[in-house]
């Protein structure tokens, strides 16, 4: 985990660096100022005169005790411009994150046991036109319905679930449904192809031979071992859920990451690109680590190989 973000840190830094013209310091310092009392002490203050392995030290160093520098804009602290926003991002993601396995694993067991009929031809094609509709165009159709026509859910806003839990769930509904839309055809299908694949085997036909019922067959026999492809697909998709998360952010008016991460790219503001890039690298690896540990539970041959 920490040798993912440290080089995850390193390659933004190092591409920050050489995309603009003179770096970070012709970005940080004014504009043919480097000699006033004021641009020698950012010079100072940002390590400008080093090169770039130590400049990222000192920024490594710095992030490791949770200052990650502070933005080149405004002067505030990124850790405090970020810190009252992460928790709005996270709650969207992670809801997302579980909305989409709980609704994604019932509907694949339901396209497996209506295979081969008209209502499971239906669900498939359903669930292949949620994975082919992008993340963004969803948002604009949702936001049109119910919050332009009917009036029921807000159409932009946030209100922290401190303030009010009804206002919370009212700005979290469209979202959350906008980002589970777009990844819940996958998480389905998986499971479907996963478990008809596993529907093949010989202890399946063993017990269907005992006489038990297919459903009972589906959650006592096949859904264990079926449910690693879904894990291993989960883990790719968490990539997709960070970045639909931030789109979906900017779509609905929510001042999260989302929009630190669009006005810090339009301002070229160095160091809240960091600080934005570093979370979201983190919330990958630590979700990935998760899902490596429950692969650990599942399945016993990677406890064998370990």
């Amino acid at each position: 985990m920490v040798a993912t973000t440290a080089a995850a840190s390193l390659f933004v830094f190092l591409l920050l660096e050489i995309s603009l013209p003179g770096g970070f310091r012709a970005v940080v310092l004014p504009t043919g100022d480097s000699r006033s009392p004021r641009a020698r002490q950012l010079i100072d203050e940002f390590h400008l005169d080093a090169n770039i392995v130590v400049r990222y030290l000192h920024w490594v160093g710095g992030a490791v005790r949770g200052d990650f520098g502070r933005s080149t804009i405004s002067g505030d602290s990124v850790t405090n411009i970020l810190l009252p926003r992460l928790s709005i991002s996270l709650e969207i993601m992670l809801v997302g994150f579980a909305l989409t396995v709980l609704i994604g694993l019932p509907l694949g067991l339901l396209a497996v046991a209506r295979d081969g009929r008209r209502g499971g031809t239906a669900l498939n094609l359903l669930l292949g036109l949620s994975q082919s509709v992008p993340v963004f165009v969803t948002p604009i159709f949702l936001i049109a319905l119910f919050a332009v026509q009917l009036r029921w859910l807000p159409a932009a806003g946030w209100t922290r679930i401190s303030d009010s839990f009804t206002e919370n769930v009212k700005g979290l509904v469209l979202p959350i449904t906008a980002l589970v839309m777009s990844e819940v055809g996958i998480v389905a299908r998986i499971v479907r192809a996963d478990v008809l694949r596993v529907m093949e085997s010989e202890f399946v036909a063993a017990a269907r031979g005992k006489g038990l019922s297919t459903s009972y067959i589906l959650f006592r026999h096949t859904l264990r071992p079926a449910s690693l492809g879904l894990i291993n697909v989960m883990a790719l998709n968490i990539s997709s859920l960070l970045t639909g998360a931030l789109v979906i952010e900017l779509l609905f008016g929510i001042g999260a990451i989302g929009q630190v991460l669009l006005e810090s790219t339009l301002n070229r503001d160095l160091y809240l690109i960091l600080g934005v890039t570093t979370y979201a690298v983190g919330v990958y690896v630590v979700l990935n680590t998760i899902v490596d540990g429950l692969m650990l539970l599942l399945d016993p041959r990677v406890r064998r190989r370990r």
